[in-house]
């Protein structure tokens, strides 16, 4: 599964995703679409073939479903799956293992104690990873580092883990990528569509009451970050987090996930280093 940035640029450039519920279809049926669903059966039953061109990609909201429909419907459109119980969800991903097959699949998994077991166990099935949360605590922190070591360093590791991944390239590449596109949480790109059909701000914004300006409530916030005598004013990492570990709250201290971004841009630039001097004018490539 390609990294949400890279997914998003496949598609359509400066074009909106909605984010819907799959009993919406009919109405996005002209829009880049992400849709969710309970159970794979209502996405089978409700796209046809002219929708499968103008999927993002599908989110199935429950691992307790059926799998088996989409095993031969939809090749290579990718397949999200959503974790709500780290300890519970853990064994049923091994029951979506044949969709790989014809998926690329991810599965996404929120930020609490112990997210880390779950993350390797997807990784060991070849599931990419998609980490959810946006101000953890110290010992969260703590597991960050560790799950962020393992990306680095396992040899086993074979499909993105995010948000390192998308930052690790941000940084190896000099890309200003920010967290909130790498985390579909950027309403410049993605929009969530609820069930009711009101259009809201995607992600951890969803509470946010903005008017018909998206974009305006990210680049004023943004903007009010960087003008503030805070952590944010002189931030090294600004360029990339954009306030994103300062939503919802201001006072939050950045220092965990600001030594996070420091091991990824750290690894990055050892990577460009060993890269630049392999490709040195003059090296030899004999043995």
């Amino acid at each position: 599964m390609k990294p949400v940035p890279e997914m998003i640029a496949d598609n359509v450039m400066n074009t909106i995703i909605y984010n819907i519920p799959v009993s919406l279809i009919a109405g996005f049926r002209e829009r880049i679409m992400i849709i969710r669903a309970d159970d794979a059966t209502a996405i089978v039953e409700n796209v046809n073939d002219q929708d499968l061109g103008r999927i993002s990609f599908i989110k199935l909201l429950s691992l307790k479903g059926e799998v088996s429909s989409l095993i031969n419907w939809g090749q290579g459109i990718p397949v999200e799956l959503i974790v709500s119980d780290t300890n519970r969800d853990l064994p049923l991903l091994y029951r979506y293992t044949p969709l790989l097959a014809s998926h690329p699949v991810r599965v996404s998994v929120p930020l609490v104690a112990g997210f880390g077991n779950i993350v390797k166990l997807a990784v060991s099935l070849n599931f990419a990873v998609k980490l959810e949360g946006g101000q953890p605590d110290a010992s969260l922190v703590d597991e960050l580092q560790r799950i962020a070591h393992f990306y680095l360093h396992q040899t086993m590791v074979s499909e993105p883990i995010e948000f390192f991944h998308s930052l690790f390239l941000a940084f190896y590449r000099r890309n200003p990528v920010t967290l909130w596109a790498i985390q579909e949480e950027d309403p410049s790109l993605v929009r969530y569509i609820t069930d009711s059909g009101e259009e809201r701000m995607p992600g951890r914004l969803a509470g946010v009451e903005v008017n018909e300006n998206f974009s305006a409530f990210m680049l004023d916030m943004q903007k009010g970050l960087a003008a503030e005598e805070g952590e944010c004013a002189k931030c090294e990492f600004l360029i990339h987090c954009q306030g994103y570990f300062k939503w919802p709250h201001r006072e939050y201290s950045c220092d965990g996930v600001r030594a996070l971004m420091n091991t990824l841009r750290s690894a990055a630039e050892e990577l460009r280093a060993d890269v630049a001097s392999f490709y040195s004018p003059g090296k030899s490539l004999r043995p």
